[in-house]
């Protein structure tokens, strides 16, 4: 997979999908919330050092990864 700058939905730790925006990724991220699986986006905005966000299914929100 080649690297773009965008977010990466991670779905059972799997990249999935990249999107230009945080926004469209929690969007398109909100599909998998009924099945509770694992949910992760990362940041791939160059030249800021990449973030992470784990969905917490018990909080419902999504949770920076520090």
């Amino acid at each position: 997979m080649r690297v773009t700058t965008g977010f990466m939905l991670y779905v059972e730790g799997k990249p999935t999908k990249v999107s230009p925006t945080l926004k469209e990724a929690k969007e398109q991220a909100a599909a998998y919330l009924p099945a509770g699986v694992p949910l992760k986006i990362e940041s791939h905005v160059a030249p800021a050092p990449s973030q992470a966000w784990n969905y917490d299914h018990t909080l419902q929100q999504w949770v920076e990864q520090r």
